[in-house]
């Protein structure tokens, strides 16, 4: 039995962290055990029992009721936002400190009974989290409260505890998330825009739940409506995301890459500035979906559609356009600055380890990571010189890239170089909401 514990043990995933990783997520965890501890035995009022019934019970039931908007809302990364933090920010507000931890706790507990399966280490620090967040919102409260007084600074002491709560859950998973996941970017740490709408949302929420308890406790189950109308809301943006997706390569539907693109375009116009697109095609690409399956395709394309991305600027958009082919449009780039580019995302394709990138389906024994590597063709058009529209623009350079390949593939090719189209009539011009140049109705490269 003592060995099979030993065992158990040394198979915690808290092992396998980085030193300032572990070190980050125990001091974390025995921060909070100390504060909890002090909070305890700092003779807490118990008369405020009613009020943690009324908010456990009022989170309980609103969580419950948001699970399945919440399954749907959940991403696959470490980051989740939701209204959660309103009750605690609330208890913290009007409560003891000790009071405020138990209904913190009491919902991470619930939280954990209901998740099934999750990582120890990390449910008990974002437990922690909690715990130093309502102590931080609490004190920022009562200090702030000390020096205000009236309807008026009770608003205003509210308003800096949510915020701090927010700003120690923030900034404490945000560390977090960079050490143990390794090249996170801010957007996966501490959120973006949405994210934060999140968080201001919850916040005020907490304060307006706050204040109704100050009334009466039972408020607090007017507040479940509420917070699942908000819970609905949120699904929108999720629902937005999915929308223009692509959710093979998480890269934009080529819709609506079009129309960012063409607004692009007309910035461009307006400004006189140029602006470049670029076709990729990923040469031989049939070959590795028949000789190692799709399951390896697919996670070859994925790789390809994370190099170009991670090697393009915030301001360029990218695209799947179809099949195995991608579109970039770069705004403010003209000729020169193009074919730096459209090189340089050549030489990244080529000289980067697929295999290493593919290994969760390499199984195929034929599969050598030596050998395993794929190549791009790319065709550079760029207005004004090579079209003035977005249709143009793709026209000429997928006749770059079609030149591309013919000369041996691997190459970049410039619309400027190739024979002019004619001009194209009106009942040849692609409508607005047609994909272009479908791979369907191209011949086999």
């Amino acid at each position: 039995m003592v060995a099979q514990s030993r065992r158990a043990i040394r198979s915690w995933a808290l092992w396998t962290l980085t030193v300032p990783a572990f070190a980050v997520v125990v001091l974390v965890d025995l921060a909070a055990i100390g504060y909890g501890a002090h909070a305890f035995t700092d003779r807490p009022s118990w008369r405020g029992l009613d009020v943690v019934f009324a908010l456990t019970v009022s989170a309980l039931i609103s969580v419950e009721g948001a699970r399945r908007v919440e399954s749907r809302r959940r991403r696959g990364g470490a980051l989740h936002k939701d209204f959660a933090p309103a009750w605690m920010i609330a208890a913290a507000l009007i409560l003891h400190p000790a009071l405020a931890i138990l209904v913190a706790v009491l919902l991470r507990i619930w939280w954990r009974i209901r998740a099934g399966k999750c990582i120890p280490y990390r449910w008990a620090f974002s437990t922690a989290v909690h715990v130093l967040a309502v102590g931080a919102a609490h004190a920022v409260f009562v200090s702030a409260r000390g020096l205000t007084g009236g309807n008026l600074g009770l608003v205003v002491s509210m308003a800096a505890g949510a915020i701090a709560y927010v700003v120690t859950d923030t900034l404490l998973c945000g560390l977090a998330i960079s050490l143990i996941i390794p090249g996170s970017n801010r957007r996966e740490t501490v959120g973006g825009l949405d994210d934060l709408c999140t968080d201001a949302t919850a916040a005020t929420f907490g304060c307006l739940l706050a204040a109704a308890c100050l009334i009466s406790p039972w408020f607090a189950f007017v507040a479940i409506p509420i917070t699942l109308t908000a819970q609905r809301a949120l699904l929108l943006g999720q629902l937005e995301t999915e929308a223009q997706t692509d959710p093979k390569t998480s890269l934009t539907r080529v819709d609506w890459w079009r129309r960012r693109t063409e607004q692009m375009l007309r910035t461009a116009r307006n400004q006189h500035e140029p602006m470049a697109v670029l076709l990729i095609d990923i040469d031989h690409f049939k070959q590795v979906n028949d000789r190692h399956g799709h399951l390896v395709g697919d996670e070859a394309l994925r790789a390809v559609a994370t190099i170009l991305r991670s090697a393009i600027r915030v301001k360029d958009v990218i695209g799947r356009f179809g099949g195995e082919e991608f579109v970039i449009a770069l705004p403010d780039t003209g000729l020169d600055e193009a074919t730096v580019t459209a090189d340089r995302l050549r030489n990244a394709v080529a000289n980067c380890p697929l295999a290493a990138m593919c290994a969760g389906v390499l199984d195929d024994p034929d599969l050598d990571p030596d050998t395993f590597h794929l190549t791009v063709s790319i065709g550079v058009a760029v207005y004004p010189t090579d079209g003035t529209t977005v249709d143009d623009l793709l026209l000429r350079a997928d006749r770059a890239m079609y030149a591309a390949k013919d000369a041996g593939r691997n190459r970049v090719r410039l619309a400027a170089d190739t024979v002019p189209l004619p001009r194209l009539t009106a009942s040849t011009q692609f409508s607005e909401h047609t994909e272009p140049l479908a791979p369907a109705q191209r011949p086999v490269r």
